[in-house]
């Protein structure tokens, strides 16, 4: 379930990419530093994201953070939807 999955911390995250990058060869290193130089040059482009859509998107992690929206596994996705075909 979602809300047992563990949602890894900006900060954990960075202690983590750090342990693989100095433990890196030379090969990931430039693997690493394209990606990262990639995704600097998209985030100076224009969003993909209207504005009304990143308010959307925001007020829902909000309420996931929340813990204000309802999940459903997949067996009761599929128990409510045949149930709605009756």
């Amino acid at each position: 379930m979602l809300t047992e999955q563990i949602i890894m911390t900006t900060l954990a995250l960075r202690k983590k990419v750090h342990q693989i990058v100095d433990a890196a060869d030379s090969d990931v290193l430039e693997v690493v530093y394209s990606l990262l130089k990639l995704r600097k040059e998209d985030s100076a482009a224009e969003s993909l994201l209207t504005k009304e859509q990143k308010t959307e998107l925001n007020k829902t992690l909000a309420e996931h953070k929340a813990g204000k929206l309802k999940y459903y596994t997949l067996s009761e996705a599929k128990n409510t939807i045949y149930k709605t075909e009756k």
